[in-house]
């Protein structure tokens, strides 16, 4: 299962693992491969998701390395 991290407004990372992540009406949500909600963030409570990658996506990896894929904006 991928393995994502998630910077929130509080300037933490959060790791999940979740198939899939979406946004729907500005939250985050982590889903499994079934649809089952694993994880959710609400509107504004989160910044930016990454993908992560490499060897840092094992739990005995060292590497440091995700990229950024999603980057939430404030809603006006």
């Amino acid at each position: 299962m991928p393995i994502w991290t998630v910077g929130t407004t509080e300037g933490q990372d959060e790791r999940i693992e979740a198939d899939l992540l979406t946004t729907e009406g500005g939250a985050l949500l982590a889903l499994s491969d079934e649809g089952l909600m694993l994880r959710a963030w609400a509107p504004g409570q989160w910044r930016t998701v990454g993908h992560v990658t490499g060897r840092d996506a094992h739990p005995a990896g060292t590497a440091h390395g995700h990229d950024s894929v999603v980057i939430g904006l404030p809603r006006r």
